[in-house]
């Protein structure tokens, strides 16, 4: 059994990639035909509706009407943008958050709004997510960026607020500037990228981990593959530590992308390095316990 966290997967795309104009994010055909060339049983479908996000926005009928025709295969995500003005408070979120996990919804993400973490209509919004039992997916860059992604400064400070704010609300972790502060030695102007190099010891995430344990890791993407294949000594360490709170994402957003972490991780297995019992709760096994799937 395989789960990826993270994919992005449209009815109908028309608008092409920023940097690609000759690429959309993966219709459904071609999302389930990369799954099965790299084995994939299920798929965790994210949509990205914040104004920042470089993507086409989806309602969430859309996404629940996709992973309904494909019961099997993928799995339904919301995505909502707390800065919505007629929900001002925690009990706003509550209510939509509700029908939505009664129409079918396993959590929330990918979040990429482009607000503080602490803001108050964020931890309005996390701790509506907490009440009602929804993880939480996100992206997240430094302020000094012009991009997508919750907004922290170096060193975490306000999604450690967050955590300490939320013990029962489970976070999946993504994106470059959230994997580089594995390390030690990475700055303002380092956080934003992907490292080279040894894992320095110190790393802020390192600590959230071993504080917080409602904090998860999505390792998709090539933000993900960075902080798997960097520093591998680091990595089987890391991977042995947190083996309950890891989990396997791809994040294919275009046709020609073709992340290795599936081949990359059993490689390591079959070298000894990952014991199978770890890569299995990667694979598969965390995201099932995580999400609530209930898979035999």
């Amino acid at each position: 059994m395989i789960i990826d966290v993270h994919a992005h997967v449209y009815a109908r795309p028309i608008l092409s990639r920023p940097d690609r104009p000759d690429l959309t994010f993966l219709s459904v055909e071609q999302q389930l035909r990369r799954m099965d060339e790299k084995g994939v049983d299920m798929a965790v479908v994210l949509p990205l509706n914040s104004a920042e996000a470089p993507a086409e926005r989806q309602s969430p009928g859309e996404v629940l009407t996709i992973c309904e025709q494909h019961p099997d295969r993928l799995i339904p995500f919301l995505d909502l943008d707390p800065r919505r003005p007629d929900w001002r408070d925690r009990s706003h979120f509550v209510w939509a958050l509700e029908l939505y996990q009664a129409a079918g919804f396993k959590g929330i993400g990918e979040m990429t709004t482009r607000l503080p973490f602490d803001h108050p209509k964020m931890m309005a919004f996390f701790g509506a997510c907490e009440q009602v039992g929804f993880p939480v997916t996100f992206h997240t860059s430094p302020p000094e960026v012009v991009t997508y992604g919750i907004i922290d400064e170096l060193g975490f400070p306000r999604f450690e607020k967050v955590l300490r704010t939320f013990p029962g609300l489970t976070f999946f972790g993504h994106s470059a500037s959230f994997w580089s502060e594995l390390s030690g030695d990475v700055t303002a102007a380092t956080k934003e990228g992907y490292p080279n190099g040894p894992v320095v010891p110190g790393g802020t995430l390192v600590r959230l981990f071993r504080t917080y344990p409602n904090l998860c890791g999505d390792l998709s993407a090539g933000s993900g593959f960075n902080a798997l294949t960097r520093d591998p000594s680091f990595t089987y360490e890391f991977v042995d530590e947190f083996q309950d709170r890891l989990m396997l994402g791809l994040d294919h957003t275009a046709v020609d992308l073709d992340f290795q972490h599936i081949e990359w991780l059993t490689a390591q297995r079959d070298a000894g390095h990952i014991r199978s019992a770890v890569l299995e709760k990667i694979l598969w096994r965390n995201a099932n316990r995580l999400i609530g799937l209930q898979l035999e």
